[in-house]
């Protein structure tokens, strides 16, 4: 089965429990609250939404007091947006801190070491450059000599380090990128990721390194008003689940 795949047959049940409480969208980030305290949080790709009208999400105002399975049957959806609010919601209800553990990728780099970005984090690259043997970022759109998102297929291939955006989830590239690598180190990287053993136990993938919302009317707040993951710093907090 495909990643999304899993994370629907994972969480459908728990879902059918569960009552959506709110929902943000904001410009960077998408949040949903379910009942039970429950908060997830996804990237939104507002870039990259098609609307032919000013309505961006056509069921707009009527999600909330729904049940939470109506949000994760989008996961097989094409459209991002749908696609961003199943995400957020299983995050909601799979994402907790009982395994994490504190990572830091950058001390798993050093001079020998040859390491490929899928996705541009900015805070870690110059790290990265500072630190790498060799330094690929493979992005949709140009970033600072970055290669074109494409190139990932083929510089996954010799890597010593892959770290992967967790918005491939959401545009469900995850599955091939991840195909791609043998790295010893693999991290799916970002506020969007789900960070659940199972679910990537039959991939290449060593680390799910995502987020955790621990003040969910700060979070909701700054999501509302344009946040991003820098902000968003206020109200989360980060985790990391290894997978192997």
């Amino acid at each position: 089965m495909y990643i999304h795949e899993k994370i629907y047959e994972k969480v459908i049940s728990k879902a059918k429990k569960l009552t959506i409480t709110d929902i943000r969208i904001g410009l960077g980030y998408t949040l949903v609250e379910l009942d039970k305290s429950k908060c997830g949080i996804s990237y939104s790709f507002t870039k990259e939404i098609n609307t032919q009208t000013c309505t961006a999400v056509e069921y707009a105002g009527e999600m909330v007091g729904k049940r939470a399975d109506y949000l994760i049957e989008k996961i097989f959806s094409y459209n991002l947006l749908d696609s961003t609010l199943a995400l957020a919601c299983a995050n909601a209800i799979l994402n907790n801190d009982k395994e994490s553990i504190d990572y830091d990728i950058i001390e798993a780099i050093d001079n020998n070491t040859n390491v490929v970005m899928v996705g541009y984090f900015s805070p870690l690259v110059p790290l990265i450059k500072k630190r790498a043997k060799s330094f690929i970022v493979c992005e949709r759109t140009y970033r600072d000599g970055s290669y074109p998102d494409y190139a990932a297929y083929f510089e996954l291939n010799s890597c010593d380090i892959a770290i992967i955006s967790a918005t491939s989830i959401i545009n469900k590239t995850i599955d091939s990128l991840l195909e791609r690598t043998y790295a010893e180190t693999v991290a799916i990287l970002g506020p969007s990721c789900l960070m659940d053993r199972e679910i990537f136990s039959d991939t290449n993938a060593t680390h799910l390194c995502g987020s955790f919302v621990t003040d969910i009317e700060k979070a909701k707040l700054i999501i509302s008003q344009g946040g991003g993951t820098q902000k968003l710093k206020q109200a989360t907090k980060k985790g990391c689940i290894v997978c192997r």
